[in-house]
């Protein structure tokens, strides 16, 4: 993949990360995951790892390679 569709890829990731952050559709009581873990804060544990996901991937070879003057 070249380094400018990566580069569209990590925008794309991004901002659907931005867009499902801001979920005024979870609010209210809703079901428990595995019994015990209210769900909104499940959907907040799936978005932050992942936004870690995202991180990471941004931080390998893909989009910041090790010598900024290779192209």
């Amino acid at each position: 993949m070249s380094p400018a569709a990566h580069q569209r890829l990590f925008a794309v990731l991004a901002v659907a990360l931005i867009v499902l952050h801001v979920d005024t559709w979870n609010a209210g009581p809703g079901p428990l995951v595995f019994g015990w873990l209210p769900w909104d804060l499940a959907y907040h544990l799936a978005w932050m790892a992942a936004a870690a996901l995202l991180v990471f991937y941004m931080t390998s070879n893909a989009l910041w390679p090790d010598d900024p003057d290779d192209p």
